[in-house]
């Protein structure tokens, strides 16, 4: 897939993407069991509760995860809930154990994680195909979204599944629900039969993909965790750059179904590979405690209701329709009850507490933002090259692999920058870039120059590249190692519903510039690419707010 579909990697400094641009998507690590809250918001809490201070101070930040760089290599085990070797609460015998089949564990772990990333980056080149066979581009262009909303809605949950069933036992579940969605899809004779095998998927993407990282952090030994991580993270770039290329050639051999079909084998092998080779979870473990039925129904409600009315209001405008009243009036409700049921339960699904910080939050809204740059040419990208320039899938996966090259090449710029002029100013370079890689697409023709587009696309994927991390490092960093947990699951949940509002709102676009042009025409796809450089240019303005506290921030530092 193209720096379309990004996916980002659940560690902070991971560079790479769910699905479409390229960047490895921050991958939410489901909390370990919680302690009940004993006391209702607003009563004074004990000083030592992590959630009663979301801020970490700044010598607090000098011991754990200090500076530009992402949180270390223990932030990740303590938020899979894995206890330091030797402390005193790890059980005697669990010290006792041999060593984990580390080899097994990673190579397991990380082919989890590439094969839902993946899933997600070669169906961009199977639309084309799809909509001749099943409905319009339009139509066709919701089994996607609602891949992302069921991804969304999931991935929540994953850390009550984890406490209640152990990691094994969701890993395997996830790995199979995905086989039997990847199955489904390739045989959808009708587009409401794809998209509910589409949400079958993506609901067992929401649980693999978390599930992957703490597999991965339980698994292998703290010593070697650094190691697998910066593979994992590897592999995760790699993906955007083989997504469109398999996709293309999978596309051309056997049509859309191909493109799903190909899950099945290689699902079926994963989950075979983890029923024999990955050590069973301790019995310790695993833990009883209640799912918190009512945040996950109205998060889920939230983020469905939500994309409906950014669809509605972008077809509709301001008009009063039931179209776009009754969605936005089902979003505020849902979102005002899973705030406050979040407050008030012993065992909350999110800690919605981190957003009272001025970091944290102003880190999510532009996590909010820049999913929408991300995942919003998804679609256009890969049908210019089919409609209006008639060219192959397996052309079309080979010129969108630029931006992949662009996404690999800020994970090294990525660093340097962070390092150098910090987390904000390198979100703020990082929209830059995007923005400018935009122009040229808002001048396609049926004669645009494909080296001027491939140039287009490896800017785009290296401004992409240098926006999620950072913005994702600014937020663990302003929190303690505690709330890590919490906080990427909200991220990630946060990036989804970005990447599912610009589905959203880049179909209306589309719709409206080929029915003015009589067509998807290049007219048509440079008319959409204008209004979307226009969108991109709001996202600055949370990116200056980001680079504005971290100077504030730096001039009340301590020393």
């Amino acid at each position: 897939m193209s720096t379309t579909e990004q996916t980002d990697n659940g560690s902070a400094g991971s560079p790479g993407s769910p699905e479409l641009s390229g960047t490895p998507e921050p991958v939410g690590h489901p909390p370990g069991p919680r302690e009940p809250r004993e006391q209702l918001p607003g009563t004074t809490r004990p000083s030592t509760h992590p959630r009663a201070h979301p801020r970490a101070g700044a010598g607090e930040r000098g011991v754990r995860g200090a500076g530009p760089h992402p949180p270390p290599e223990d932030r990740a085990a303590d938020a899979a809930g894995t206890p330091a070797a030797g402390s005193a609460g790890a059980p005697a015998a669990e010290a006792a154990r041999p060593p984990a089949p580390t080899a097994w564990t990673s190579a397991v772990a990380i082919t989890g994680n590439f094969l839902a990333l993946l899933d997600t980056t070669i169906v961009n080149v199977s639309l084309h195909d799809t909509a001749a066979h099943l409905g319009s581009i339009s139509r066709v262009q919701w089994a996607v979204t609602t891949y992302l909303l069921a991804l969304a809605a999931l991935m929540p949950a994953t850390g009550w599944l984890v406490t209640r069933f152990g990691v094994k036992r969701v890993f395997t579940g996830a790995a199979s629900l995905f086989l039997l969605g990847s199955a489904a899809c390739a045989l959808s004779s009708t587009l409401p039969e794809l998209t509910a095998a589409r949400a079958l998927s993506g609901a067992a993407a929401g649980v693999l993909v978390p599930a992957s990282t703490i597999l991965l952090t339980r698994g292998v030994p703290r010593e070697q965790l650094g190691r697998v991580q910066g593979l994992n993270g590897s592999v995760m770039l790699i993906s955007p750059l083989l997504g469109p290329t398999i996709g293309g050639l999978l596309v051309q051999a056997g049509g859309w179904r191909a493109v799903y079909a190909v899950n099945i084998p290689l699902c079926a092998a994963l989950v075979l590979v983890t029923l024999r080779r990955v050590r069973p979870d301790p019995p310790h473990s695993r833990q009883a405690r209640p799912l918190d039925v009512v945040g996950l129904l109205s998060s889920a409600t939230f983020t469905v209701c939500t994309v409906l009315a950014v669809r509605a209001f972008s077809g509709l405008g301001w008009t009063a329709s039931a179209d776009l009243l009754v969605p936005l009036l089902l979003a505020v409700l849902s979102g005002a009850v899973f705030v406050i049921r979040e407050l008030r339960a012993a065992f909350p699904l999110l800690d919605v507490r981190l957003f009272g910080h001025h970091v944290y939050r102003t880190a999510a809204i532009n996590i909010f933002c820049l999913g929408f740059v991300l995942y919003s040419p998804m679609m256009l990208i890969p049908l210019y090259f089919q409609s209006a320039r008639g060219e192959s899938p397996v052309t079309t996966g080979l010129l969108m692999s630029a931006g992949g090259i662009g996404v690999v090449a800020a994970s090294w710029l990525c660093r340097v920058l962070m390092k150098r002029v910090g987390g904000g100013a390198t979100v703020v370079i990082g929209v830059g870039l995007t923005m400018l890689a935009t122009v040229p697409l808002t001048g396609l023709s049926a004669t645009t120059p494909y080296p001027l587009l491939c140039v287009s696309l490896a800017v785009r994927g290296l401004g992409t590249g240098l926006t999620i991390v950072p913005a994702m490092t600014r937020a663990y960093q302003s929190i303690r190692a505690e709330s890590i947990p919490d906080a990427s699951a909200q991220l990630n949940l946060i990036q989804r519903i970005g990447g599912s509002v610009a589905l959203a709102v880049v179909t209306v676009l589309l719709d409206r510039a080929a029915h003015r042009y009589h067509g998807l025409t290049p007219d048509a796809f440079a008319s959409s690419f204008g209004w979307l450089l226009v969108i991109y240019g709001f996202t600055l303005v949370p990116a200056l707010a980001l680079l504005v506290a971290d100077r504030r921030e730096a001039r009340h530092a301590p020393g």
